[in-house]
């Protein structure tokens, strides 16, 4: 299932990202941002610029129609664009990194 506003509060996954750095990402999100070229320092700084005007969509899960994801499109500093996917499962917040 898909809509076109954000299930979660952006400020206050921000809030929980800029508190727990890189501990926040999953290993898939932060080897993928490796592979963007990021260090965990850049991919933090990303994540810190994500703004409501670079939302994309909110998806559920395959495996659980009840949690949700939030997708954001956030231009990078050397021009690509990452897809971001945001949740708030379990302390995870970012669990999907990669050029878009």
């Amino acid at each position: 299932m898909e809509k076109r506003a954000p299930h979660y509060r952006l400020q206050e996954i921000l809030a929980i990202v800029s508190a727990r750095g890189l501990g926040v990402f999953t290993a898939t999100a932060a080897f993928n941002a490796a592979a963007m070229g990021l260090s965990e320092i850049q991919a933090i700084a990303i994540v810190m610029t994500i703004t409501r005007a670079m939302f994309y969509k909110s998806m559920t899960t395959h495996n659980d129609r009840r949690k949700w994801q939030d997708v954001y499109h956030v231009p990078c500093p050397d021009g690509k664009t990452a897809y971001i996917k945001l949740t708030l499962q379990a302390g995870v917040v970012v669990i999907q990194f990669k050029e878009k």
